[in-house]
C-alpha cells in the first residue's frame, strides 16, 4: 500500500522519504505504515493552507471533503484490502451511485451503507479471507449442507450391446 501525505489537495510523498508504523497499543501489532511528515512537509502544508485566500470556512471544508471523497473512491480497494480479514465494513454517503461503487470495491463479506451491524435472518452473513468459512443464514447457508448430484434413470430406452452388463 502506498503511503502519502495529503497537502494542498493532493496525495504526495513526504520529502524525507521515511515511513513510521502506527502501533496498536492493545497488542503491539502494526496497524498501518504511514508517511512521516518532516518540518519541510509541515511548511508546505501551512503555505498551501494560507494560499486559500478569502475563502469561507465552509468553502474550505467543501474543498477538503471533496478531495477526501475522491481519494477514498480511487483507493477503496487498497484501503479495505490491506488485511487478510474481511467480515464487514460500512460507509456513509448521500450519493447512492458512490455507495454502490465503493461497496463493490470493498473486500468484505458484508457492507452496510449509512448504518452498521444491521442484519436480517434472510440475508447471508459471512466474511471473506480469514473472516469465516462459508455463509450463515439465508438460502446461501442451505448450500453449505447440500451436495449437488445428477442421477439418470433409464426406464424405457433400449440399451446398446456395447454396454455390457
Amino acid at each position: 500500500m502506498q503511503t502519502k501525505l495529503y497537502i494542498d489537495g493532493e496525495l504526495t510523498d513526504g520529502l524525507a522519504g521515511r515511513e513510521i508504523d502506527v502501533i496498536n497499543p492493545a497488542d503491539g501489532t502494526v496497524l498501518a505504515t504511514v508517511a512521516e511528515a518532516g518540518a519541510e512537509d509541515i511548511d508546505r502544508a501551512v503555505a498551501a493552507a494560507t494560499q486559500l485566500g478569502p475563502l469561507t470556512s465552509e468553502m474550505r471544508r467543501d474543498r477538503v471533503v471533496g478531495h477526501l471523497k475522491a481519494a477514498v473512491d480511487e483507493n477503496a480497494k487498497i484501503l479495505t484490502g490491506g488485511t487478510e480479514y474481511g467480515l464487514g465494513g460500512g460507509l456513509w454517503t448521500a450519493d447512492l451511485s458512490r455507495a454502490h461503487r465503493v461497496a463493490s470495491a470493498m473486500r468484505s463479506g458484508m457492507v452496510w451503507v449509512n448504518c452498521y451491524k444491521r442484519v436480517n435472518p434472510g440475508s447471508p452473513f459471512g466474511g471473506v479471507g480469514r473472516s469465516g468459512y462459508g455463509r450463515e443464514m439465508g438460502f446461501a447457508a442451505m448450500a453449505e449442507y447440500t451436495t449437488e448430484k445428477s442421477v439418470w434413470i433409464n426406464v424405457d430406452a433400449p440399451i446398446p450391446d456395447w454396454y455390457a452388463q
